[in-house]
C-alpha cells in the first residue's frame, strides 16, 4: 500500500517521483519534467504540492491533486489544483479528492484561505469549486492569461454553549 499524504474514501495522494513522468506526461498539455521538478522543489521547501492522485482500488495513476504555492497579481496564495486523466473524468474524483485536500490544508497545516485559480471557460473545474464551497471573488490575470479566483476560507468552529437574549 502507497504512503499517501491525503486519503479519501476513493482515492490516496503521495508525493510525485522521477518513476511518475510517463504517467504525469499523460497530461499532454503539462511539462513532466517542469511539474517534477517544481514539486519537489514545494515538497522540500513549503511540505506540500500537487500529489500523484491514485484510486485504491487499484493503485492506477488518475492524475494530479494537492496544493500548490501561487503569486496572483503581487499576493502569495494557496492554490487546490487538480487534473483528472479524460478516462477517469466525470466520476467526482476531482471535488473527492480537492476536499481531502482541502480539509488537510485548513486542518493539519492551519491554511486561513484556499483558492482556485480557472480559465473561465473550464466549467468543470468551476463545477468542482462550487461544489466544493468555494464561492467566486474576482477575475485577475496569472501568468499572462485572465482567469477567475475562487477562494474557500477555513471554517471557523460554531460557538457552543447558552445564549441568552
Amino acid at each position: 500500500m502507497a504512503h499517501w499524504v491525503v486519503e479519501t474514501a476513493r482515492t490516496g495522494m503521495r508525493e510525485l517521483t522521477a518513476e511518475d513522468r510517463e504517467s504525469v506526461a499523460m497530461l499532454d498539455w503539462l511539462d513532466p519534467d517542469r511539474v517534477l521538478r517544481r514539486c519537489a522543489e514545494q515538497y522540500r521547501t513549503r511540505g506540500h504540492g500537487l500529489w500523484a492522485l491514485e484510486l485504491k482500488s487499484d493503485g492506477a495513476f488518475v492524475g494530479l491533486c494537492g496544493l500548490i504555492a501561487q503569486e496572483v497579481e503581487g499576493v502569495d496564495e494557496l492554490e487546490v489544483g487538480y487534473h483528472v486523466l479524460p478516462d477517469y473524468r466525470g466520476r467526482g474524483l476531482a471535488s473527492e479528492a480537492a476536499r481531502g485536500v482541502m480539509a488537510y490544508a485548513f486542518g493539519t497545516l492551519g491554511a486561513e484561505r484556499i483558492v482556485s485559480i480557472i480559465l473561465p471557460d473550464n466549467g468543470a473545474s468551476i463545477a468542482v469549486a462550487l461544489g466544493n464551497g468555494l464561492t467566486f471573488e474576482r477575475s485577475a490575470r496569472f501568468r499572462g492569461l485572465d482567469v477567475a479566483i475562487y477562494v474557500a476560507r477555513r471554517p471557523r468552529p460554531a460557538l457552543s454553549g447558552r445564549q441568552d437574549t
